[in-house]
């Protein structure tokens, strides 16, 4: 992909719209992400990254980075990408969507901090450019001018005010009513705005510590299929549980019209074994947070080690983390 044009978003935030090349005609909906790829004296390595535009909007896809502090690469696209130079991607996922009829739930909630507020800013302007629902967000950051997209959700605000409602919480006011989410606040908040939990979908995104607490607060009242959260740490899981069965199985992969037959024994999970093998199947996080590298178990037993993204229904289905995964019981076949 070329790099058509930069906006400087913030200080450390930069959006990248992106020219697709080589006759890609990427798909994709708000909320998603795209998962680059560098190459490094260390080997390839891939980063998962927002995008911030709404294909329903016409818009020109756009991803949205924030330096974080000894960041390997989000430093190098902050400061030092300009427009014309090109980066490799290995597509296109995620799963923190919308509904597919918007109209179908009658209020969101945005709860987003800092560098969160990337998928959910796709998601907003889609939502109220295409259905009449409403939407709160509570978007928490240092101050007004650490604020992605603080401009645009104010001219948004202006066209939707009777729809679109913003909290915004900068930690350097001395105003416990408008610096730091808590819980006290949040209910605070949910008993101002919430019409119905059982009608109103959340979507979840920002730093670990941030997300726990929401993700606490919400589930004392929310059923948890109206939850939604994203997660982007590339930090490794410290420690790999035994899955209940560590003999050598075979796994067939079912990959854009190929098929592979690979052994796959503990503690190297599919993703790993597929790797040592060559074998170019999708993935990112390697940690169960992302889903890049969701698969559909259709013959035999996966264990998973982590998972945070797919819902319990999913993983009944069949759907399963390879970067997490383990065949036990037997031999397994997979597609994507």
């Amino acid at each position: 992909m070329e790099v058509s044009n930069i906006i400087s978003e913030t200080n450390d935030a930069r959006t990248f719209e992106l020219k697709p090349l080589d006759g890609w005609k990427p798909e994709y909906q708000a909320g998603q992400f795209v998962t680059l790829v560098f190459n490094t004296r260390h080997g390839e390595k891939r980063r998962s990254y927002s995008i911030s535009s709404s294909p329903l909007l016409n818009e020109p896809l756009a991803i949205t980075i924030k330096k974080i502090d000894n960041g390997e690469f989000s430093r190098l696209l902050v400061y030092h990408t300009k427009p014309g130079d090109i980066l490799y991607s290995s597509g296109i996922g995620g799963f923190f969507l919308l509904p597919k009829d918007t109209n179908a739930v009658k209020q969101y909630f945005f709860l987003a901090a800092g560098s969160g507020i990337t998928p959910c800013y796709g998601m907003i302007k889609t939502i109220l450019a295409k259905s009449n629902s409403m939407v709160v967000l509570i978007y928490s950051n240092r101050t007004e001018a650490d604020t992605i997209f603080y401009n645009q959700l104010q001219r948004l605000n202006a066209v939707y005010p009777e729809r679109l409602i913003i909290h915004y919480l900068f930690s350097n006011l001395l105003d416990v009513y408008r610096s730091r989410l808590g819980n006290w606040l949040l209910h605070e908040f949910l008993n101002k705005y919430l019409q119905d939990e059982h009608h109103a979908k959340f979507y979840v995104c920002g730093p670990f510590d941030y997300m726990h607490m929401v993700g606490l607060g919400l589930a004392a009242r929310i059923p948890a299929e109206n939850i939604h959260k994203e997660n982007f740490s590339s930090l490794p899981r410290l420690f790999i549980p035994r899955p209940p069965d560590t003999d050598e199985h075979k796994v067939t992969i079912h990959f854009s019209g190929q098929e592979f037959i690979i052994p796959v024994q503990y503690p190297a999970t599919i993703l790993a074994a597929a790797k040592a093998k060559g074998i170019q199947l999708p993935f990112s996080c390697e940690a169960g947070r992302c889903g890049s590298c969701a698969t559909t178990c259709t013959k035999g037993k996966i264990w998973m080690a982590y998972n945070e993204v797919l819902t319990n229904d999913e993983v009944e289905a069949g759907r399963a983390l390879i970067c997490q995964s383990f065949p036990v019981g037997g031999d397994v076949i997979i597609e994507f």
